[in-house]
């Protein structure tokens, strides 16, 4: 993943934003971007980046499950889509 900035700053961003948007629709590839700065941060691609961000990314994580809400499990799938 390329960012722009600092790590910590674009975590700092993305979670002002997700709730600025809570209890509204977000679009999907928000949401994976969101997701990919969270791994990102958690070491996920394999680069140090030598910033502490822990605290972060588990804030934004929060912050994806309260404007995503919860997965849905393999049975509660068709009866959300009726």
């Amino acid at each position: 993943m390329r960012i722009e900035g600092s790590v910590r700053s674009n975590l700092l961003a993305a979670i002002a934003s997700a709730r600025r948007l809570r209890g509204r629709p977000v679009h999907q590839d928000t949401v994976e971007h969101w997701r990919r700065l969270a791994d990102h941060g958690r070491g996920g691609n394999g680069q140090p980046h030598g910033e502490m961000v822990g605290d972060l990314v588990a804030q934004l994580e929060t912050e994806l499950r309260l404007v995503t809400g919860p997965k849905p499990r393999a049975g509660q799938i068709h009866s959300r889509m009726k």
